[in-house]
């Protein structure tokens, strides 16, 4: 078995089936990879969809007890039976050639390469303007795809269409379950990876289908979350340089400046005042969660790498 494809299954409401119904129409043959799903509790619609793909290719559901997305991606890594670790979102469509790309890929790069697939919201939903501006400035994964070819920066990781060898996964201490919020948990993955030196890769044809109808106020709520578990990635760690703008200004600054950019976009809406409005928002939600934590990692951190 060339790759095991492990998806942590989150509460969102996409069509999971669909999802599957892409693992089984890949230029890679069924019978070189295996999908591992992993339910923390986060959904419970999933058991005849997997049993129908079953009957196609290797199909597993492993069931863990609700401790977030790390955990299950922890789960997902034990039960895997292949040395290629493929790990997906469960509202991420494949394309066709996603598999073959991350395999074809590993089988050229050194063992302690990562390789990266980009994710994007399809036409329809591209059509929101929230979701357009929050795909293309970067913000939604913390990199903007559509300009990825051009230049990449190293060192750049998320969770939802990432491949790499067990050893270094193992080597790298496997996602702290601390960390358990599910826009958090990668990035303090990313911060070890990129203090041992290793390089990710960008792999243009493991391109994903990212069905997520995001809304603002959702985003804003993650936002919060993200600030929250951020102080204790901080505490860990050190000093952000990309959070430290927020969290080191005064809180009643970052409110000032999220009133006066709806205040100017209700004036005469444009594309700048919009942008402006969306960021100071997301900016005031994650200073309010940051600034809101006891700054100490909870007890049971899994070791640092």
């Amino acid at each position: 078995m060339d790759a095991s494809i492990v998806i942590a299954l989150n509460p969102h409401e996409n069509d999971f089936e669909r999802v599957l119904q892409a693992y089984l129409h890949q230029t890679a043959p069924p019978s070189s990879f295996e999908l591992i799903v992993v339910n923390g509790g986060a959904r419970t619609d999933v058991q005849a969809t997997l049993q129908r793909a079953s009957r196609i290719m290797s199909v597993r559901l492993i069931e863990i007890e609700p401790r977030g997305r790390a955990a299950a991606n922890n789960a997902g890594v034990r039960a895997a039976q292949s040395e290629l670790i493929v790990f997906m979102a469960d509202d991420f469509v494949p394309c066709a050639t996603l598999v073959r790309a991350h395999i074809d890929f590993h089988r050229h790069a050194s063992a302690r390469a990562i390789g990266i697939g980009p994710a994007f919201f399809a036409d329809g939903l591209r059509e929101d303007l929230f979701r357009r501006w929050l795909e293309d400035s970067g913000l939604l994964f913390g990199i903007a795809f559509g300009m990825a070819g051009n230049e990449w920066p190293q060192g750049f990781f998320y969770v939802g269409n990432a491949s790499m060898q067990r050893s270094l996964f193992e080597e790298l201490g496997q996602f702290d379950e601390a960390f358990d919020h599910d826009l958090t948990d990668d990035f303090e993955f990313s911060l070890r990876l990129r203090r041992r030196g290793v390089r990710t890769h960008f792999l243009p044809k493991a391109r994903c289908s990212h069905e997520h109808e995001v809304t603002l106020g959702e985003r804003i709520e993650a936002s919060r979350r993200s600030g929250e578990a951020a102080r204790r990635v901080s505490a860990r760690h050190g000093r952000i340089a990309q959070w430290a703008a927020l969290y080191e200004q005064p809180l009643d600054q970052v409110v000032r400046a999220a009133r006066r950019a709806e205040e100017d976009d209700a004036r005469g809406s444009t594309v700048e005042t919009r942008a402006a409005k969306f960021q100071s928002l997301l900016n005031l939600a994650f200073a309010r969660g940051f600034h809101d934590t006891p700054a100490q990692p909870t007890a049971d951190a899994s070791p640092r790498a």
